[in-house]
């Protein structure tokens, strides 16, 4: 006896000790449950919504219990907040319930705008089983905002996963736009798919909506067949958002035109009720019309598909349990069914398991917290904790919750079919599962194949376009382009043979040709300034060892001492019609003009730019063979040079390089292709101070010309302008115009260097021109090549020396081209 008191002692003691370590940190949790249950007196109206779902908020909150939460010595509990279906009242329910201290709310039920607003100010979480606003998606306005019914508007990521699926691109969208209460939220649905579909690049090219629902009956005007009239010429996918009578009557109109049977057409149907798996023929027979008899109804669907909200998998279980749960407490609604002694379910609603999901949802996101060390009543963490979590729904799918706190909806695409002992009906075909990879869309997925009208789905524009414009006739462009073929083949037949006529005729016209009687030879002014001017008759007859002009020498140095590094540099000129030009004379006893010294002829008086100097023409008849060019007032970039009272800065001598850089780059580009012996002599320069090249082409004209003995020491010092491989050449093998060019790059350098140092082409030296052209001709491995010395350019800027060592580099091949020399002397023009 004394034993058994013991044991119940220890026993006693030890459920007491146990029962204060599980309560030391328990706690009960409370939602406050806004529902609409009941009615006022006098209404007969309302719905009541609550009666149907209400068991499953006692039915969670008891799993709940039994569960971890219970486990770790919580409990959660719920107060009932009746609304009657009326705003007003729903929001003082809400305040209520906060002076309750409530944890967080599940509900409202038909509104919640101002409830959601209510929830953000008190901090509190509220998820929503039966609201479908759409404003409370907006996260900045509605933090602690969250709901496990999708918003009908989650059908639109579906709507625009279907059209990409099949590549249509281009639609017509329609929905109805009432301005009935019970249907205004189509517009806001309508406009959301709208939105969505132009923001995926679908081309929505008509917009129509009609203002009453539509149902089929005798004698009511079928909305759609004026909207088909307008648009059927450019549309092919056709998207209806409205009920199936609506969805037939569309249908209907476009088989009355005939436009079903090649399968050309296609409507794509939305409608967010839920799927009725035991009833797919309903979709066939219409709300007041049964027309699944009519098979011109059945032909029409054969082009036609519909989203809908999908139905619930394995519901049955859940439905036995929700009709339990609501005739318990604190609810107590009796089964009408069985108060008339049928052993029947009351049907329940989605919503039931939206409700059973949202207490589910609080359940983990509290646990979450509580791990964590949250506050469990912080409604703005525990909602955002919501975001991008996925739960088995009591619909039986998963659902994933998005970033604005939205359960997406999950959705069927249905189609025609006649299945075994069901018979036609709208049967499943798709399903929409997780997401596109890089996209927020849904990926549609297969049940069975599409049996299409036509050889597949069809497309959503043709491919010559709506009116075949990208694919017109081209008869007459054909017959046209043949025509113009064949005219321009014989103007090139003619024109070919006529071009080669008027070349030759241009060449025989000889436009070069000067009469030697039409210049005005001008003669030069001795020290006292008195004309040596010698008049001679241009045809005189008697005078055989002077020429028939007047001659003149005009010297244009500075410097009469100088050697060949300060040669006289003799200009003659004359005036040949009103204007001056520089007559150089070549001296042959005679010439004969070839085709070839023709054509080189014409191209040198085609031949025009800033930077050569203009040819103008050529005398011919013996004596006087001789070429007339622009005369350039001051003299040559040699007499510059040798002038001391001429000072160059850097400007000036990046102005006179320039020039000299562009005039050489349009020679190797055009047809003469090269100078062959630029120097400073021949670089002239004019009253404008604008450097012109001269003495490059005729080469034909000029060959076999005699040399003057006084002349000799003057060729020795073009010579010392010649790149080494030039002066090396034997005449055995004839250098190609790229030799030559390169050979102008040396050139360019050899002056560049004058220019700079202005003590000619080799500097100071003690040794003679031709001392120094065999320095450069002999090869010499064991020293360098024989160069002009850098270091007497004391004031040069170092890239151009860098540039002068490449460009006379002994390898032809190693020196640059005109236009990257331009680029390396680029800083010269910026006056450094």
């Amino acid at each position: 006896m004394l034993l058994g008191n013991v044991e119940r002692v220890c026993l006693l003691l030890t459920a007491i000790y146990v029962l204060l370590g599980k309560g030391v940190d328990a706690e009960t949790f409370t939602l406050g449950y806004i529902t609409g249950s009941k009615r006022r007196p006098g209404d007969g109206e309302y719905e009541r919504p609550g009666v149907r779902i209400s068991g499953a908020i006692t039915l969670a909150v008891e799993e709940v219990n039994a569960g971890e939460l219970g486990r770790q010595g919580h409990k959660l509990d719920f107060l009932v907040a009746e609304t009657y279906g009326d705003e007003e009242t729903s929001i003082l329910m809400t305040a209520d319930l906060w002076k309750k201290n409530v944890s967080a709310y599940i509900g409202p039920q038909e509104t919640c705008i101002h409830e959601g607003k209510m929830a953000a100010a008190f901090n509190l979480p509220m998820i929503s089983y039966f609201c479908t606003h759409h404003e409370t998606s907006d996260k900045n306005k509605f933090p602690t905002f969250a709901r496990t019914r999708p918003p009908d508007t989650q059908i639109s990521k579906s709507v625009v996963s279907v059209l990409k699926a099949f590549n249509w691109t281009k639609v017509t969208f329609m929905y109805m736009n009432s301005s009935l209460v019970d249907f205004s939220k189509m517009s806001t649905i309508g406009t959301t798919i709208l939105s969505s579909l132009e923001n995926n690049g679908i081309t929505v090219n008509f917009l129509r909506c009609w203002k009453d629902p539509y149902y089929l009956m005798k004698n009511v005007k079928n909305p759609f067949d004026e909207i088909v009239k307008e648009t059927y010429r450019e549309t092919r996918i056709y998207v209806i958002l409205g009920n199936h009578d609506e969805h037939m009557g569309l249908l209907m109109a476009l088989d009355k035109r005939k436009l079903l049977e090649k399968g050309e057409y296609w409507v794509v149907g939305i409608n967010f009720d839920q799927y009725d798996e035991q009833k797919p023929d309903k979709y066939l027979r219409g709300l007041y019309q049964d027309r699944i008899k009519d098979y011109s109804v059945l032909k029409a669907y054969r082009n036609y598909f519909s989203i809908v909200a999908s139905a619930p998998i394995d519901f049955d279980n859940f439905t036995k349990l929700i009709n339990d749960y609501r005739q318990k407490p604190p609810f107590n609604f009796t089964n009408p069914l069985l108060m008339l002694r049928v052993n029947g379910l009351v049907q329940i609603v989605p919503e039931t398991a939206y409700l059973y999901d949202a207490v589910h949802l609080y359940e983990m996101t509290l646990l979450r917290a509580l791990k964590e060390n949250r506050d469990p009543r912080n409604g703005r963490e525990m909602v955002t904790a919501l975001h991008g979590v996925h739960y088995r729904s009591a619909m039986g799918y998963m659902v994933y919750m998005d970033e604005n706190g939205d359960a997406e909806g999950n959705y069927t695409l249905i189609a025609l079919d006649n299945q075994t002992n069901k018979g036609y009906g709208l049967y499943p075909i798709a399903y929409f599962v997780g997401k596109e990879e890089g996209s927020n869309l849904p990926k549609l997925r297969l049940k069975r194949e599409i049996s299409w009208v036509g050889d597949g789905p069809p497309i959503s524009e043709p491919y010559c376009g709506y009116h075949g414009e990208k694919c017109k006739s081209y008869t007459i462009e054909i017959i046209g382009g043949i025509a113009g073929g064949l005219l321009l083949i014989i103007i090139v037949v003619l024109l070919v043979p006529y071009r080669n006529w008027k070349y030759e005729q241009e060449l025989d016209s000889l436009l070069w040709k000067v009469n030697y009687k039409d210049i005005q030879i001008k003669e030069a002014k001795d020290e006292n300034g008195t004309s040596n001017e010698i008049s001679v008759k241009c045809n005189s007859k008697t005078s055989t060892t002077q020429p028939i002009v007047r001659t003149s020498q005009v010297s244009l140095s500075s410097n009469p001492d100088a050697d060949f590094r300060y040669s006289m540099i003799y200009t003659q000129i004359g005036v040949y019609k009103g204007r001056i030009f520089a007559i150089k004379k070549i001296r042959k006893k005679s010439i004969e003009i070839t085709r070839e010294m023709k054509k080189e002829l014409k191209i040198m008086r085609d031949l025009r730019h800033d930077n050569l100097n203009a040819f103008i023409g050529a005398c011919t008849d013996p004596p006087n063979i001789c070429i007339v060019v622009d005369y350039c007032a001051r003299g040559s970039l040699k007499d510059i040079l040798e002038n001391e009272d001429i000072k160059l800065d850097n400007m000036f001598m990046a102005s006179l390089v320039g020039d000299i850089i562009r005039g050489m780059i349009y020679l190797h580009e055009s047809v003469i292709k090269y100078h062959g012996s630029l120097s400073t002599s021949n670089c002239l320069v004019d009253s404008r101070w604008v450097v012109k090249l001269s003495d490059f082409g005729l080469r034909e004209f000029k060959r076999d010309a005699e040399c003057e003995p006084s002349d000799v020491m003057k060729k020795y010092h073009g010579l010392l302008y010649r790149a080494p491989e030039l002066l090396r050449s034997t005449g055995l093998d004839e250098p190609s115009a790229r030799d030559f060019q390169r050979g102008d790059v040396y050139s360019f350098a050899i002056v560049l260097y004058e220019l700079q140092g202005r003590h000619g082409p080799f500097g100071i030296t003690q040794s003679s021109a031709p001392e120094i052209l065999k320095k450069i001709i002999t090869r010499d491995t064991t020293n360098p090549p024989y160069r002009p010395p850098l270091e007497q350019l004391e004031n040069t800027f170092d890239f151009v020396r860098d540039c002068l060592l490449e460009c006379w580099a002994e390898d032809p091949e190693n020196r640059p081209d005109f236009k990257i020399v331009r680029n390396k002397l680029r800083p010269l023009r910026k006056g450094m």
